[in-house]
């Protein structure tokens, strides 16, 4: 329980959701945060949660599951010390960065100083970018994250990796302004890992190829450069022709488990942890069963490609009303080719192995005794998932090469890694 004599350092920050005022964060004088839901939310009829970790209450939430929501709206690891040295603040300071550039955040979240609210604008504004001048902002995206500073622009995003959030209008890369939702994502090349681009592009398209729920991806050129180019799954279009933000949260946040220790060895979740949690939100009835059978598919897919980099934050949960799914699965990529096959680890162990050379069928087989699944169900879904992603990677390899926008030599090494994992 918060201790209520905790004076507060600075005025709180007021939160949003979907736009509508719902509570405050708190900032204390010892460092630590809390957050409170609006008594006047908590009576309205179609009251929502925040977050799995923050239930509706009148109580306030101290400081642990405060801190593992709110910090997994900002930048992870160096992207974040970047965008502290720019706007001078501390890395470790989430209240002051989120009142800098909470303003546009994962899902439908959105954070302003006392006496500021999202803009109740009905027209969509942008500051559109020619091809030179986007190149240019995305190639110093290490010196200036996420455009930090510039009036009227107050955007967020998670993740380790540089990016720009934008929309694209008129076929141009377009930076929304005020309260105007994004649409997409665009990240340069990862320095110093060949063929990032096409890597996560080619694995995304096999995901969807074999059937996983994945947003659309493309290769966006630019000043003869490629940027890996993502669709916003937590933004839809509404019956008016507006964009409409969608509620998400990430396992992390919806654990309550801070955004760095988001890899299992450093205390985040492992896959019997996240499989519980989604019995959880089954057992609640807002979910259907059928989630737990495609998160199932999604690391069996993550171990054909190579995947050692799908941690706690890189699943996620979609909330729409009373409704919650798994999110859209994303950046999928092949990191085994850039380790080597006898150092590659995964971020959560598959029943005890660490290293994808050590995983045979029986693992997942035990997997599935730990998470309530047959063991013939189990291996059934590896069989024909592995049969399905070996014809359609050799599929997509050889469409990609044809055509000079998306060739790339990676895709010979990420098959050669899919058919070395199908021998289990």
């Amino acid at each position: 329980m918060l201790d209520k004599n905790k004076s507060n350092e600075t005025a709180p920050l007021t939160v949003f959701l979907h736009g509508i005022q719902i509570g405050k964060l708190y900032s204390h004088k010892d460092g630590e945060l809390s957050f409170a839901y609006n008594k006047s939310y908590l009576i309205t009829p179609k009251a929502s949660k925040l977050s799995a970790s923050l239930p509706l209450q009148e109580a306030p939430f101290d400081h642990g599951p405060t801190f593992a929501f709110f910090t997994g709206l900002l930048p992870d690891e160096y992207v974040r010390k970047r965008l502290a040295r720019y706007l001078g603040l501390s890395e470790k300071n989430t209240f002051a960065l989120l009142k800098e550039i909470g303003g546009e955040c994962a899902g439908a979240v959105s954070l302003y100083p006392k006496g500021q609210s999202p803009d109740k604008q009905i027209k969509s504004t942008y500051r559109i970018l020619e091809n030179p001048e986007a190149h240019d902002i995305l190639s110093h995206l290490d010196k200036r994250p996420m455009l930090a500073g510039e009036d009227d622009i107050r955007i967020s995003g998670a993740g380790a990796q540089n990016k720009l959030i934008i929309s694209l209008i008129r076929d141009k890369v377009a930076i929304p302004t005020g309260n105007t939702p994004s649409t997409h994502i665009i990240k340069p090349a990862i320095k110093d890992i060949a063929h990032s681009v096409h890597n996560k592009f080619f694995c995304m398209k096999l995901a969807k190829a074999v059937g996983l729920p994945v947003p659309e991806v493309y290769i966006r050129w630019l000043e003869h450069e490629p940027y890996y180019l993502i669709e916003r799954y937590d933004r839809v279009p509404s019956k008016e022709g507006h964009i409409k933000r969608l509620h998400q949260e990430d396992f992390c946040q919806a654990l309550h488990i801070p955004a760095e220790q988001k890899y299992e060895s450093e205390g985040g979740p492992g896959l019997a942890q996240c499989f519980a949690f989604l019995d959880q939100r089954l057992s609640s009835g807002n979910m259907a069963g059928r989630n737990k059978i495609t998160l199932l598919e999604g690391v069996i897919f993550n171990f054909l490609i190579g995947n050692g980099d799908a941690h706690g934050k890189n699943f996620s949960l979609l909330y729409q009303g009373e409704t919650e799914s798994l999110a859209p699965f994303y950046d999928m990529m092949s990191t085994v080719i850039y380790t080597g096959a006898f150092k590659a680890k995964m971020a959560m162990k598959l029943a005890g192995q660490s290293k994808f050379k050590d995983v045979v069928l029986r693992h997942f087989e035990r997997l599935g005794d730990t998470i309530g699944f047959r063991r013939n169900f189990v291996r059934k879904k590896v069989e024909s998932l592995t049969k399905k992603t070996l014809k359609e990677a050799t599929l997509l390899r050889e469409k990609l090469n044809s055509d000079n926008n998306t060739a790339s030599p990676i895709y010979d090494e990420i098959l050669e890694t899919i058919i070395k994992h199908s021998r289990i």
